[in-house]
């Protein structure tokens, strides 16, 4: 198992990710798409609101939906501007 508190380690995965991103970049020029108003959102999914595990009751409790279990941690890649008024 990689031990993540480890520089090297960290930097390793910081390194992989960052070539995973540039190569999901460069596929989308490639296909045709403007990048010039890309966006990248971070985002969280946690746990359901009706769940009874230990974290989400202490969320429950303390009235603070941030400290829910989290299932996913990533982020969304937007590449038009969003919504277009005409």
């Amino acid at each position: 198992m990689l031990n993540f508190k480890s520089p090297s380690n960290r930097d390793r995965i910081l390194a992989l990710a960052m070539r995973q991103i540039e190569k999901m970049l460069k596929d989308m020029q490639n296909d045709g798409k403007d990048l010039s108003h890309l966006k990248l959102k971070k985002f969280q999914k946690t746990h359901h609101i009706d769940c009874k595990c230990k974290l989400c009751e202490e969320a429950k409790r303390k009235n603070d939906p941030r400290l829910r279990g989290l299932i996913e941690d990533g982020f969304k890649v937007y590449v038009d501007g969003g919504k277009k008024s005409e």
